[in-house]
């Protein structure tokens, strides 16, 4: 090593002294190795509040396992609080936003590893997309669930509490409406929804991805579903800050742990937790970061097999504290053993067979035995056909209407999810009746842009009490999509020329969820002569993120992100 070379390190190491001990720090702890405590603390979310308690706790078992802890903060959003419906399109590019915010703190402030604490479904994915694209040692940890309280004499959640909102709403006439009483109702309803700091109590999209981050092993087993507000919290805390140090020691890398072995175990869990839709293009995301040869054939093998087992909202009638008493995601595990590949190293530093040997407990309602499923198939399903060559997703376990399962359904097409909500809510000019398809498109990542969550147009067809109607989307659904069938994902989206786009009012679309088939009764050649007539709708005031998503972004199996490096902007 030449000279120059010894006294660039030389000062560079003079620049990281001298900054951390105007922090504070001492000579000692800059002697030790730097962990990084990536916190997405915010005021902005009861899923997020209470983490500056939860990094302590991290710090804390770093320092007693030898380590220098220092913290960094990235967003921790909600996405429920949004005033207008356009805000939603910012929801998926949080994604992208903690991705960047950590590979960049992470990169100019150095660090021997380092631990995430998150507990909502975009910052948690960034998280792990950041671990993959950094690969250096990293833990997750979840912040865990609020507690749930009682109304009248029955448990109630997020989800619940809207219903019977909703409910009384509809069992009043409109002259009847008393916007006081309402307002005072809601009061009463939400201050037993919102009886702790948490994220929402049912298996939503990203209390799903804190139980797939276990499913994975890249968090400690039962870290996912803890109460955030518990002193289980905080020891799972420290031992994660010990962990940590173990994994720097042992030079125990996100790659190492994340496999496609590991990713396929993750499907299994989401398939027996009856887990949100959105898992499929955030895992698929951590797939493409890695280089990791994971299809939606994956998905479609492991749903045909692994049986839904948590009987958890909104798939059944119990919520995530319930399902955690009842021995979680680490009980899930050891009873679909058989389904997984218990080779798999994970950040215990111990095999996911090893892990499973020290699990104790039995299956109750909660969590369903293998003879006795919520549903004897996974909750997720893949579907394909003509009009989803490359795959879409539905998760039909909260399809209340079993037989709209298989049928047939008149195409009742909509360019933007403004325009569905505006016509189903007013009935004109042509009302959506009963047997109806909504195609919801152009709300795909590039369409969108940012792949638009669709839970408000379920809301719509709630309120105008339309049962018997399926969804069909190139856009996603909120993990608190309940009631409906749902199918999302739809890819290539609309925006890229893909088969939705060429769907016209009146078309028959035939849905086959058992077959796993979404198809449009058109032929080869006259879909064909569609797509020569079509042309992507002009894009007009787009800017900032959204401009970059309606651009540069994958589609869904891929991900539905930003390119990876230089040689995904020729992917389509």
């Amino acid at each position: 090593m030449n000279n120059s070379t010894n006294f660039e390190r030389i000062l560079r190491n003079y620049g990281h002294r001298a900054i951390f001990k105007a922090i504070g720090f001492t000579e000692k702890e800059l002697s030790l190795p730097r962990i990084a405590v990536i916190n997405s603390w915010s005021e902005q979310s009861p899923g997020h509040s209470h983490l500056r308690e939860v990094a302590e706790g991290v710090k804390a078992g770093i320092r007693m396992a030898g380590g220098m802890p220092f913290e960094i903060e990235v967003p921790g959003l909600c996405s429920v609080p949004h005033k207008d419906p356009s805000d939603m399109l910012y929801d998926m590019p949080q994604r992208e936003a903690v991705l960047a915010a950590v590979e960049s703190s992470l990169n100019i402030s150095w660090c021997d590893g380092w631990v995430g604490i998150a507990s909502c479904d975009k910052i948690i994915p960034g998280m792990i997309l950041a671990a993959l694209r950094l690969n250096r040692p990293f833990i997750f940890l979840g912040g865990g669930q609020m507690f749930p309280s009682d109304y009248e004499g029955r448990r109630i959640d997020y989800m619940r509490g809207q219903a019977i909102i909703r409910q009384e709403l509809q069992s009043m006439s409109e002259n009847s409406i008393s916007f006081e009483s309402i307002n005072q109702r809601i009061s009463e309803v939400t201050s037993c929804v919102a009886c702790s700091a948490g994220a929402c109590g049912e298996l939503t999209t990203g209390n799903t991805l804190a139980v797939l981050a276990e499913g994975m092993g890249i968090a400690l087993p039962g870290s996912s579903t803890s109460p955030a507000v518990s002193a289980e919290k905080i020891w799972q805390a420290k031992e994660t800050g010990e962990k940590i140090m173990e994994l720097v020691r042992k030079g125990i890398r996100p790659r190492d742990i994340i496999t496609l072995a590991s990713l396929r175990n993750a499907i299994a869990v989401d398939m027996a937790t009856c887990g949100g839709t959105n898992a499929v293009v955030h895992l698929q995301a951590y797939a493409h970061e890695a280089g990791i040869p994971l299809t939606l054939e994956d998905w479609d093998e492991l749903s045909r097999k692994v049986p839904a087992l948590a009987n958890v909202a909104p798939s059944g009638p119990y919520v995530l504290y319930d399902y955690h008493r009842a021995g979680g995601t680490p009980l899930v595990m050891k009873l679909i053993a058989g389904y997984l590949d218990r080779s798999c190293l994970t950040v215990t530093g111990k095999t996911v067979g090893e892990n499973l040997a020290e699990v104790k407990g039995e299956a109750s309602d909660v969590i369903r035995p293998l003879e006795n499923p919520v549903w004897p198939e996974g909750a997720t399903a893949i579907l394909k056909g003509n009009l989803a060559p490359r795959g879409a997703a539905t998760r039909h376990t909260v399809v209340e209407n079993k037989e709209l399962l298989q049928g047939t359904y008149r195409a009742r097409v909509f360019n933007s999810l403004q325009e569905a909500i505006s016509i189903i809510s007013i009935g004109k000019p042509e009302p959506v009746r009963s047997g109806d398809a909504v195609v919801c498109r152009y709300q795909g990542p590039r369409g969108g842009p940012g792949m638009v969550e669709c839970l408000s147009l379920i809301r719509v067809l709630k309120d105008k009490q339309l049962k018997n109607v399926v969804v069909i989307t190139d856009g996603r659904f909120s993990g608190f999509t309940q009631g409906y069938l749902a199918i999302g994902h739809v890819c290539p989206e609309a925006q890229a020329g893909g088969p939705l786009a060429l769907v016209r009012d009146g078309d028959r679309i035939r849905v086959d969820i058992p077959n796993r088939r979404l198809d449009v009764e058109l032929s080869a050649e006259e879909l064909a002569a569609r797509k020569a007539e079509w042309k992507p709708p002009v894009q007009s005031g787009i800017k900032g993120m959204l401009a970059i998503y309606a651009k540069i972004a994958l589609q869904a199996d891929l991900g539905a992100g930003w390119p990876r490096d230089l040689s995904d902007f020729n992917t389509e």
